[in-house]
């Protein structure tokens, strides 16, 4: 029970740590053009989250259905929600996810895209990429559109 609860503890805190690295960070994002129609009915797949560049075999992914529902994997667990969308604006609610627990990188990666996507206030799309942008403008994560 206390490795369970030490684990816990883990992960809050490597939330928290993403959520001050992604905050503190300000990145330059290019104009890409465009609404957020193309936004839903797609998986995506990070390419970069605060200033790490993911691998492309990460196995991690993001779909936002029509509906409203968010879907997707982190590396190692599967997380789903809800999504609020309206012009360049976007809220995702909080994700539910699944527990199992993976090296130590993948969690973090995990960690870190699960909170960019909490944390996206602004979205831009423009060239088969998706930028989730913070209240600020801060680049959170850039992804490309995933091949299905």
């Amino acid at each position: 029970m206390k490795a369970i609860v030490g684990f816990g503890f883990f992960l809050l805190f490597l939330a928290g740590i993403a959520l001050v690295a992604l905050q503190g960070r300000q990145m330059a994002q290019r104009n890409m053009p465009g609404g957020g129609a193309g936004m839903t009915g797609k998986s995506w797949r990070p390419t970069v989250i605060g200033a790490e560049s993911m691998p492309e075999d990460s196995g991690m992914f993001v779909q936002f259905a029509v509906d409203g529902s968010v879907e997707g994997h982190g590396g190692c667990n599967s997380f789903s929600g809800s999504l609020e969308q309206s012009e360049s604006r976007v809220a995702v609610g909080t994700l539910a996810a699944t527990r199992k627990a993976c090296a130590k990188q993948v969690m973090q990666r995990e960690t870190a895209f699960i909170a960019a996507l909490q944390d996206a206030a602004q979205f831009e799309m423009g060239g088969g990429r998706l930028q989730l942008l913070d209240g600020s403008r801060a680049l959170l994560a850039e992804l490309v559109a995933a091949e299905q």
